[in-house]
């Protein structure tokens, strides 16, 4: 199965092709801003290492969120726009999800994923070792997302993590990665099903912009 997959809800733009088991060409770009201008050329660059075109690709992989509002945006909508071009199935993965997986690949310790959310908030995701979800995504500030996880014995990652270790007790120690990892996303995209309808995003909180009330007008 040949799969192209893509992460851009955090700190980075993530591509990778993958081919039964193995990355056959990628692109990782660290960076907080400028996912949309990246993801297109990251996406031509991958498939040209990998000597791969769209028509032998099976499906397309893309993290759902939560993140970065626009990078969820820019994902979902590439994914999209590259599905309806092609009518290839797209599978949607949660960032977190594609975090821990990585995690647990080198710990069998629970690992509880924080993703910055701005505002001084983090998105926080636990799982147990065998990589199963024990809470739903949440917005939290860092010291009540170290009351969450607890005192138990927990590996803490992703992008937020350094916001939350501060709070936490001797029992939890910060693990990698930072970001979601394309590869690791496509490998779980491949043993999922084909959904009956495109992924939605997984925002968790409302977003900062607000529409304005009486659709801009000063006078309703």
């Amino acid at each position: 199965m040949r799969i192209l997959a893509f992460d851009t809800t955090t700190s980075a733009c993530s591509v990778a092709i993958w081919l039964d088991g193995k990355t056959i060409g990628s692109y990782h770009g660290t960076m907080v801003h400028g996912q949309a201008e990246a993801l297109l050329p990251a996406i031509e660059q991958a498939m040209t290492d990998a000597g791969t075109s769209y028509d032998d690709l099976d499906r397309i992989a893309v993290t759902v969120g939560p993140g970065s509002f626009t990078g969820v945006r820019v994902g979902l909508a590439t994914a999209r726009g590259i599905g309806v071009a092609t009518g290839l199935p797209i599978i949607g993965v949660l960032t977190t999800e594609v975090i821990a997986t990585e995690t647990l690949g080198t710990s069998n310790t629970p690992v509880a994923v924080a993703i910055d959310a701005r505002r001084a908030e983090v998105y926080l995701h636990c799982f147990d070792p065998q990589g199963n979800a024990q809470t739903e995504p949440e917005c939290l500030l860092p010291e009540v997302a170290a009351e969450a996880i607890g005192a138990g014995t927990w590996v803490l990652a992703g992008d937020g993590a350094e916001r939350v270790i501060p709070y936490c007790g001797p029992s939890v120690s910060q693990g990698t990665p930072d970001v979601a990892n394309a590869a690791v996303l496509a490998r779980i995209a491949a043993v999922r099903p084909i959904p009956d309808s495109p992924p939605n995003p997984v925002y968790v909180r409302p977003p900062d912009a607000i529409a304005p009330k009486h659709g801009g007008r000063l006078r309703p």
